[in-house]
């Protein structure tokens, strides 16, 4: 099989992994049902669809910015909040869970030494992983009956995962123990590559001794995750008139490893949506419900479109003085 044919082969796999979930979905639905809970769904529920994913995105840049502050005292929160808004932007089209974090490196990569740049992206995702590992098992600890997950194993699952990206963020600051990565690695990756990959390595493990930074950054990462919780919260609330928090926090955080696992579709649109929908009806939503949920969530989406702005105004093409590499 030539590229072209495998290139076009996984174009059509990842369409059909778009719609497939929406057309199992919407195959579901009472139409007449979902009429009628369109009809009690409140005006500022609208409202707080499309805004509520601002805060969370603008303290993900806060969270990158602690980081990345470690190495570049003079950066501005507010270059790196448009970066982040823009990289969100340019996210929409992109495949995969971690194109944000791509883009957004890539994009302040060209104004800061990159090191700094995709180190501080490394701990920011482990961090954000972890943090939903622990919220994600303090959901089944509180609502396991609820939640009626015994079947899928869930809290196994996350227990192996957490365990896992424990041992992947301590190795992050531990040359001794990436050494074995490093020397099998160099048979099988190019040089250059291998290169950049050791100056990062290098920029990760400055952060061993920033403590103050880390713990900072994870405070945020939370307070991120738990923003994310409660405004779906809120959301399913002026749909269903109940209001969950710990079976979301569970469910929530499922999904967001299941989507960094299977990078199928972009920003995992899709797996997303079919996930939510096979697990909100476990907790009592009802399928209509979900339905109404899912189609406002696009409003969320919507919400990246504020990082046309900078794009717009050639802000984010706008360089600084580079950093100094680091030593």
């Amino acid at each position: 099989m030539n590229s072209k044919t495998k290139t076009w082969l996984l174009r059509i796999l990842r369409a059909v992994a778009i719609v497939a979930p929406f057309v199992w979905i919407y195959a579901q639905l009472d139409y007449v049902e979902l009429k009628a809970v369109l009809q009690r769904v409140p005006y500022w529920v609208l409202a707080m669809a499309l805004l509520s994913p601002l805060l969370p995105m603008a303290m993900q840049a806060f969270r990158w910015w602690i980081l990345l502050r470690t190495a570049v005292t003079d950066l501005s929160l507010w270059k790196t909040i448009e970066c982040h808004f823009a990289a969100s932007f340019y996210a929409m089209i992109l495949p995969g869970a971690s194109a944000q974090e791509v883009v957004r490196a890539f994009i302040l990569s060209r104004q800061i030494d990159y090191a700094v740049v995709w180190g501080s992206t490394w701990l920011s995702k482990l961090l954000g992983l972890a943090g939903w590992m622990g919220i994600g098992l303090l959901g089944i600890a509180f609502e396991k009956q609820l939640l009626n997950l015994g079947s899928f194993n869930t809290h196994i699952l996350l227990l192996a995962s957490a365990a896992i990206l424990s041992l992947a963020l301590i190795a992050s600051f531990s040359k001794r123990l990436t050494r074995p990565v490093r020397l099998l690695s160099e048979r099988f990756v190019p040089k250059s590559l291998l290169k950049t990959l050791t100056v990062i390595r290098d920029a990760v493990y400055v952060f061993r001794t920033q403590y103050r930074a880390l713990a900072y950054a994870t405070i945020t990462t939370f307070c991120i995750q738990f923003a994310l919780i409660f405004g779906t919260a809120i959301v399913i609330y002026g749909v269903s008139g109940q209001f969950f928090f710990w079976p979301f926090a569970a469910i929530l955080a499922l999904i967001e490893v299941t989507i960094v696992v299977l990078p199928l579709t972009p920003g995992g649109i899709g797996l997303r949506e079919g996930l939510m929908a096979l697990l909100f009806t476990r907790i009592g939503i009802g399928t209509e419900e979900v339905g109404v949920y899912i189609a406002l969530s696009f409003l969320g989406t919507l919400s990246r479109l504020v990082g046309g702005i900078p794009v717009v105004l050639g802000r984010v093409s706008q360089t600084t003085q580079k950093s100094a590499p680091i030593e």
